[in-house]
């Protein structure tokens, strides 16, 4: 399938210190990146929390933000309030984020033009195009796209991590290979660093299946009288939630409706 992704924004970064400028303030390594590279980091908050979720992609001579597009603008400003005097330039660009991808959430073959979603294989392809016409693949919409991401488990943008609210590990950034712990200093990285040394989470991000379908973001999930989690993100009957560890085996509800944990990026093999 292949699907224009409308939602997402590319801000391109040039200039001869882009990698020292961008490895400063990141969580994953951007040192040594070889051209036609995909990664995926955070910019963190001082507190350790997420602010913006992308994906960096390596060109010859600059990198482009593959970035939530209702946040470019925020990210953009940010950049720039850290760049002072660095020799980095930043502007928007015109490139569209194209996904290639398969229904099942199998990993799609690989296709020139194209580079591997790094946060999970289900995600597909990604490519940076200035015209998509010459693809030959049936169309999906944005919906089927994002549907297909919350049935592997993957939360992405301010939609599911609201800017300055979430902890990067709870939400299983670690496991969608976005945090280099061996890189050396980002901004958030003590307390992030902590939280990986102690080695263990109070709270995790799962794929859960709805009894009832459609609940709001933001209900509270109980296991009896206790509140235990939220709803992060819904779609019909699929959805993620953030669940203290200690309570995924109890009988949890929201709203009076079955919660099931099932699986997401925590699971054994993930």
């Amino acid at each position: 399938m292949h699907t224009l992704l409308t939602d997402r924004a590319v801000i391109r970064l040039s200039g001869g210190e882009r990698i020292d400028f961008l490895q400063n303030l990141v969580t994953q390594n951007v040192n040594g990146l070889p051209t036609g590279a995909c990664v995926m980091t955070a910019l963190l908050t001082p507190q350790g929390k997420v602010l913006h979720d992308f994906l960096i992609y390596a060109e010859e001579d600059c990198l482009l933000l593959d970035c939530d597009a209702a946040t470019a603008d925020a990210l953009m400003k940010k950049l720039t309030l850290y760049k002072l005097r660095a020799d980095v330039q930043l502007e928007m660009s015109a490139l569209e984020v194209h996904a290639l991808w398969q229904e099942d959430g199998y990993p799609c073959p690989p296709m020139e033009g194209f580079v591997e979603d790094p946060r999970h294989e289900g995600l597909g392809l990604r490519g940076f195009l200035s015209d998509a016409a010459a693809l030959s693949l049936p169309k999906a919409d944005l919906a089927a796209w994002h549907d297909n991401r919350l049935r592997l488990g993957v939360p992405q943008g301010p939609q599911d991590m609201p800017p300055g609210t979430v902890f990067p590990l709870e939400f299983g950034l670690q496991r969608m290979h976005a945090i280099d712990f061996q890189k050396g200093c980002f901004i958030g990285q003590e307390v992030t660093s902590r939280t990986h040394r102690k080695g263990s989470l109070r709270k995790k991000l799962h794929k859960v299946t709805l009894s009832k379908g459609d609940l709001e973001i933001g209900t509270d999930i109980n296991a009896g009288e206790r509140i235990v989690g939220q709803l992060v993100a819904v779609r019909g009957d699929i959805g993620l939630a953030l669940i203290r560890e200690d309570a995924l085996a109890l009988n949890l509800q929201a709203q009076g409706h079955d919660i099931s944990p099932r699986g997401g990026l925590f699971e054994e093999n993930a």
